[in-house]
């Protein structure tokens, strides 16, 4: 089952943007809306993404994953971001 994920990533130095985006492609879909913050939808675990991510953090980097329930929302956030969440999405095959 699909469900949200908060994401925040520092990677460690020497790892770019475009790396961590590369590995967030997993996902079924996702949003960066502001530095190292992403809200991701996907039907893999916090577990899993810890391991996707791990290796672009240790030892100096940082990183925090957890669920995202975008039921209780409240926020000032740019349209493109409420246009993103708002969007229906398809259910992953499987």
């Amino acid at each position: 089952m699909a469900r949200f994920l908060h994401i925040y990533i520092s990677p460690k130095q020497d790892v770019t943007r475009e790396q961590v985006e590369t590995k967030l492609n997993l996902a079924i879909d996702w949003y960066r809306y502001a530095r190292g913050m992403y809200v991701v939808y996907t039907s893999s675990s916090v577990d899993t993404w810890k391991a996707r991510l791990i290796d672009l953090v240790k030892p100096r980097g940082r990183m925090f994953i957890c669920a995202f329930d975008i039921h209780q929302r409240q926020g000032w956030m740019n349209k493109g971001f409420w246009e993103w969440l708002k969007k229906e999405r398809k259910k992953p095959t499987p």
